[in-house]
């Protein structure tokens, strides 16, 4: 809508009359270029049909047409009416109007907060340069700031705050639709394939969109074709906008979304915390500021990094080093032939700090070097997650892990004890799954910094360590380990112990009278222990008994049994 107020469209189009001469004392000093410009803009606003103020009589009637005119074109912009191309975006809306208040004659700024690609505003200068303050803005108006950047908002004192989350799975299938096939709903050959796009995507409107655009006109084998490298690639396109913000974290919140990406994501906050306390001074507040960036969420109480922005990670610690072509150089390990060519060749270095290995990945077997990590002083974050027990093997033993480790999680670890020279000095969380262990470790060694230990179904464990330094641990599963007898009297020590599993312990013949020491107990599991017989009785002065129910019911220890 355009307002010729006290100026004549032909003066402007001529440059004539006072505007003219206006203009030509604006233009000195210019260069020809932005004249130039300049004159065809103004050629172009003068041809463009609005209000002349010239032309009426009273200016007040001719205000109060040009805000009847302005409302109704608003009013005609609400939900379901101009949103039938997009996704989700009448719910948004109705949300919104809540904040909006339209009714009110007050100036009012709603900032809307959303995961990674809703907008690029990520600095407060740009904020200031628009909208700086609300007296800026006339009686009645409404400014909406899109960012990914929640503290952003609240620095600039914008309390009504719109948070878009992701959308859900049908929701997101049809945006990826509307790119790639023009339409909500693919045909029907189509719609699996479209599925499991969506899931790689991870449901993040910016991926759909793009990726849906790269899809366009391809045919269903060409789709099939596409899925293997969209499994462990980005598209650079939706990296440069990825990227975009992880380049704006200064550098120690560069260094901890790596070890999230790399290593913890989808981890309990409490776990991660632990484990990196050692590493990045008030572990939470980076932990916060992350998550006001849309970099992670923490949902009840677990860390949760994008897919997308997983994949980010795992890209740079890959290709942003000259360490490209020696993958044993890198700070982590995460790509699945990449690490079995360090495990095989024993080319890890000092530098490797973290490896994660999915054996999914894998497609043949893996026969891990006896030397494999000696290079790797470092490393202080080990997690193999193992699906079958036929796909890893140690053919001659393990020499050497470091002694630095935080971390040991190995699925269906091959040996039947860790290495002889194994150190525990560090360890917070040991993680034995499936395990084919008779026994840890030979000896008595320090655990006073170890917090969680699970030795779920390690069916061939037949003795436990010496808890007397355990002094930290708050949970000990040991749940289908069926050839273990008994526990260590020494359990007596971790005082801090919270949850014991023993479910399935199906030799495990009585518990050591020194668990009525454990004052911080809360859930002790027993289901399945047919041969338990002896169960201390002081153990009743540490349980809640309404929490408990008879062992052949939960599981679970009750005053009658005890």
């Amino acid at each position: 809508m355009v307002v010729f107020y006290k100026v004549d469209p032909s003066d402007i189009k001529k440059l004539t009359g006072d505007f003219g001469s206006v203009f030509r004392k604006t233009c000195a000093g210019k260069t020809n270029e932005d004249t130039r410009r300049w004159i065809q803009a103004l050629a172009k606003v003068a041809t463009l049909a609005g209000y002349v103020s010239n032309n009426w009589d009273n200016e007040a009637v001719m205000i109060e047409k040009i805000a009847t005119d302005i409302s109704n074109k608003l009013n005609k912009s609400t939900p379901s009416r101009d949103f039938d191309e997009l996704v989700g975006m009448g719910a948004h809306m109705e949300r919104m109007e809540l904040l909006l208040c339209l009714d009110s004659d007050e100036v009012r700024m709603i900032g809307i907060w959303g995961p990674s690609g809703i907008d690029n505003i990520d600095q407060s200068m740009q904020l200031d340069a628009i909208a700086k303050e609300t007296r800026w803005f006339g009686h009645g108006s409404r400014i909406i700031i899109t960012t990914q950047d929640q503290k952003l908002l609240k620095a600039h004192g914008i309390n009504h705050i719109y948070k878009v989350d992701y959308p859900s799975t049908h929701e997101a299938c049809q945006i990826f639709c509307m790119s790639a096939v023009g339409k909500k709903f693919p045909k029907d050959e189509f719609q699996e394939l479209a599925l499991e796009v969506t899931n790689l995507l991870g449901n993040l409107p910016l991926g759909l969109r793009v990726m849906g655009s790269h899809f366009r006109g391809m045919s269903k084998q060409e789709w099939i074709n596409a899925l293997p490298r969209l499994r462990t690639h980005l598209d650079s396109n939706i990296q440069s906008i990825l990227k975009f913000s992880y380049d704006a974290l200064c550098r120690e919140d560069k260094d901890l979304f790596l070890h999230i990406a790399c290593t913890f994501n989808n981890k309990r906050i409490e776990n991660v915390e632990a484990h990196l306390t050692h590493k990045f001074l008030d572990t939470k507040q980076r932990f916060h500021v992350l998550a006001e960036k849309s970099l992670i969420s923490i949902e009840e109480g677990w860390i949760k990094m994008h897919n997308l922005l997983e994949l980010l990670g795992r890209e740079i610690v890959c290709h942003e080093h000259e360490s490209i072509r020696e993958p044993g150089k890198r700070q982590f390990l995460v790509d699945a032939r990449d690490i079995c060519e360090v495990l095989t060749d024993d080319t890890g270095s000092k530098s490797v700090v973290g490896i994660y290995f999915n054996s999914a990945e894998l497609l043949g077997e893996l026969n891990i070097s006896e030397r494999a990590f000696e290079g790797m002083s470092n490393l202080k974050f080990l997690r193999i997650k193992c699906d079958r027990s036929d796909k890893m093997y140690l053919p001659r033993g393990l020499k050497y892990i470091s002694r630095k480790l935080r971390l040991l999680e190995w699925d269906r670890f091959p040996l039947t004890c860790l290495p002889s020279n194994f150190c525990t000095e560090y360890l917070v969380e040991l993680n034995m799954r499936h395990s084919k262990l008779v026994k840890l470790w030979e000896g008595n060694l320090s655990l006073g910094n170890l917090k969680w230990m699970n030795l779920f179904h390690s069916k061939n464990l037949k003795e436990l360590p010496d808890f007397s330094t355990a002094t930290n641990l708050q949970t000990l599963i040991l749940c289908g380990c069926s050839s273990l007898v008994e526990l260590p009297y020494s359990i007596g020590s971790a005082n801090n112990l919270q949850k014991l599993h023993l479910c399935r312990c199906t030799s495990l013949v009585e518990l050591p009278a020194s668990i009525g020491n454990l004052h911080k107990l809360q859930n002790v599991t027993l289901k399945g222990c047919s041969k338990l017989e002896v169960v201390p009785t002081n153990i009743n002065l540490i349980l809640d008994v309404k929490k408990y129910k008879n062992r052949e019911n939960r599981g679970l220890c009750s005053k009658k049994e005890i």
